[in-house]
């Protein structure tokens, strides 16, 4: 019952590093292992010392809210941390953006979905593990765009940088929130597509546009 949201974001995690272009697979050894150990710490640090759970008794606008900082809280964290203590390159950090990323919730997803009330869910089996790989690919082409000089060196575009990756976060958070509400099954599935295609695009253009992160190779 638990095989895809288990074993789904490794997949996701070892497809990239095998098929990545510019790097082996022994140079993401680093990161994966830097997500697996946040991931471990964190779920232990929740399980242990955090005791309260949330229930969505304050309608719609208050569960998106707690829905989207699982997303922004963690990866802001680690993106911060990520960024600190990598003495490697720009264009490497980078590449090792989505590794990170997604092996921390290899580990921290299935914790949350297995030990909430909903674990048997579609949603939480199924639809989760792939917003969180779009939403690590999101974060990674964000990431990116702030490595760029032009981004780095002006306020206003790395404003610009934080609303779009809070922008990123508002989708999965925004289909997890319209189906513990039991909304449409279209709407839901609308705004699960409509956030992986504009992930498909903003990574491809992020990432691979001869502009972007060749400039900081």
């Amino acid at each position: 019952m638990y095989s895809f949201l288990i074993f789904s974001i490794p997949a996701a995690v070892l497809f990239y590093c095998l098929s990545n272009t510019e790097y082996e697979f022994r140079d993401f050894i680093a990161p994966i292992l830097a997500g697996l150990c946040s991931g471990i710490f964190i779920s232990l640090f929740k399980e242990y010392f955090i005791f309260s759970s949330y229930i969505a008794t304050s309608g719609f606008i208050r569960y998106f809210f707690h829905a989207a900082k699982a997303i922004i809280i963690p990866q802001t964290l680690l993106l911060a941390a990520w960024n600190f203590f990598s003495k490697d390159s720009d264009a490497y950090k980078t590449e090792a953006v989505f590794p990170v990323l997604a092996s921390f919730y290899s580990v921290f997803l299935p914790y949350i979905s297995i030990s909430s009330q909903e674990r048997h869910s579609v949603f939480f089996l199924f639809a989760s593990p792939l917003l969180v790989i779009c939403s690590a690919l999101f974060s990674q082409a964000v990431y990116a765009k702030i490595k760029l000089p032009d981004f780095r060196t002006s306020k206003k575009n790395f404003i610009v940088c934080i609303l779009i990756f809070i922008a990123g976060a508002a989708f999965p958070s925004a289909a997890q929130t319209l189906w513990y509400f039991k909304f449409p099954l279209i709407l839901q599935l609308l705004t699960m597509v409509l956030f992986a295609a504009v992930t498909f695009i903003f990574h491809k253009v992020s990432l691979r546009h001869e502009n972007s992160l060749d400039t900081i190779r």
